[in-house]
């Protein structure tokens, strides 16, 4: 895994740095966003006002995509910095991450960002597979599945392979607003134990089987003086541990 890590890292770079000898078109972006707070999979990562940021390099026919993703909470609380590799086409888009959360207070290791034992690594790497339809139906289907790192139950014995499988549509609402209705549901593909030792369903997202995300999102593009200001509201319900929220976001900087 970490020279995996190094790999990507250098797959990343070493075009940038070729653009600055030879001033080649590049086709690199990132994005700056504010967030009263950072909701995740029908997860609370931050309860804190968060500014989160990504860099990423495409080739030009924007089927593969290579970026970092980084999150800071502004009292310095929530840190986390994620890598990330991904293929689209035709609808359908695989991805890869790397999710490095090294926030203060947290229950495992948050202080070797190279450390990749199995045991004792505070990275989990996701694997996700998501298809949008085509045309005048566009449901989504995703699905996504933590392949190594810290999904490992409270005995730290095996991957429990906790998936993550959601299905959204989007709708075109008047003056121009976006509403998007998903629903998501999570489980563990290999049973765990619980700290006496018995049988478990526990996965990375809950304690049991069952639905974890239902969420409505609105969006909409805000003219600010002649400058576009991206906003989206979601609100989000999680039945298996009977909680809710809502996350407001702003995006600051698209490129």
């Amino acid at each position: 895994m970490k020279h995996l890590f190094l790999i990507t890292v250098y797959a990343v770079i070493t075009p940038v740095l070729f653009a600055q000898t030879t001033e080649k078109n590049i086709p690199i972006g990132g994005s700056l966003q504010l967030k009263n707070m950072h909701l995740w999979r029908g997860q609370e990562v931050s309860d804190e006002v968060t500014l989160t940021t990504d860099i990423n390099i495409q080739d030009r026919s924007n089927i593969f995509k290579f970026g970092i993703w980084g999150g800071m909470g502004v009292n310095g609380n929530f840190k986390e910095i994620d890598y990330y590799a991904s293929f689209s086409q035709s609808g359908f888009t695989l991805a890869a991450w790397d999710i490095y959360n090294f926030s203060s207070g947290v229950d495992y290791n948050n202080r070797q960002a190279f450390n990749y034992s199995a045991r004792e690594t505070g990275h989990f790497a996701d694997v996700s597979l998501a298809y949008q339809f085509q045309k005048n139906f566009p449901l989504k289907l995703y699905w996504a599945t933590v392949v190594f790192g810290r999904d490992r139950g409270v005995l730290n014995e095996k991957n429990r392979y906790s998936s993550y499988a959601e299905i959204s549509y989007p709708v075109k609402l008047k003056n121009e607003i976006s509403l998007e209705i998903g629903v998501a549901g999570a489980f563990a593909l290999s049973e765990g134990k619980d700290i006496t030792g018995k049988k478990s369903k526990a996965h990375f997202y809950g304690d049991s089987p069952g639905i974890v995300n239902v969420n409505l999102t609105l969006s909409k593009d805000l003219n600010i003086c002649g400058y576009k200001l991206p906003i989206s509201i979601m609100t989000m319900w999680n039945p298996e541990k009977n909680y809710a929220n809502m996350q407001i976001a702003l995006n600051l900087i698209y490129l």
